[in-house]
């Protein structure tokens, strides 16, 4: 399956975590681009799907989580293997939005609410 078909089989997980906005207000096809041209990273699963981007900045590179949905147990089964890519990316910690309610599902992971932000050291 080719990245635009996965991004395609992914997008009813990801258009309602859209549609509730943040700090992005990005349209389907504005999120498929920065998908195909790999200024995000999609990682798909059997029930869901989250999207990431590498982050570099003067306090470090890091791996920041801003879309998700589907499944919470797809989410969580694809937390290591996008926790090892950030570590063999160079990054330092991830980071996600999302709200509060995650806490205390990312907390047994070792994830800290800082702001509006989970944040983990790698």
């Amino acid at each position: 399956m080719t990245l635009a078909e996965e991004f395609e089989r992914c997008w009813p997980w990801l258009a309602p975590a859209l549609a509730r906005g943040g700090d992005r207000n990005l349209a389907k096809e504005a999120l498929r681009a920065m998908v195909l041209s790999g200024r995000a990273m999609l990682w798909p699963g059997e029930g869901g799907a989250l999207v990431t981007e590498c982050v570099a900045e003067p306090g470090g590179r890091y791996l920041h989580c801003w879309l998700g949905g589907g499944r919470l147990s797809t989410l969580l089964a694809l937390r290591p293997g996008v926790e090892a890519w950030a570590r063999a990316m160079g990054c330092d910690f991830a980071t996600m939005d999302g709200r509060k309610g995650w806490d205390r599902v990312f907390r047994p992971f070792g994830y800290v609410r800082i702001g509006s932000e989970l944040r983990k050291r790698l």
